[in-house]
């Protein structure tokens, strides 16, 4: 159970860099920001920025929910893992 669980604190981590890495380097997320702060009324901009706003949302719940998820059910994969061991030294 111990080694589930680091394998699942590990796997958050890692999840919860990519997406983060993913969400820093969206181009087409910031391109379409750059062209709706110059030009704040147009409806071509907006749109581009609608269309790529929902991967960018999702990549940053990834990043935040991975980590999240990754470190709470590593974290009782261990506990349970460190009752179970101290559970057979005593019986």
């Amino acid at each position: 159970m111990r080694v589930l669980g680091l394998a699942l604190i590990a796997m958050g981590v890692v999840g919860s860099v990519y997406c983060w890495n993913g969400a820093a380097n969206d181009e087409a997320y910031f391109r379409a920001l750059k062209g709706l702060e110059k030009y704040p009324g147009n409806v071509l901009y907006q749109t581009e920025v609608k269309m790529a706003e929902p991967r960018h949302m999702l990549l940053l719940g990834g990043a935040y929910g991975s980590a999240t998820v990754g470190v709470v059910l590593g974290s009782i994969c261990v506990g349970i893992g460190a009752l179970l061991a101290s559970d057979r030294r005593r019986g």
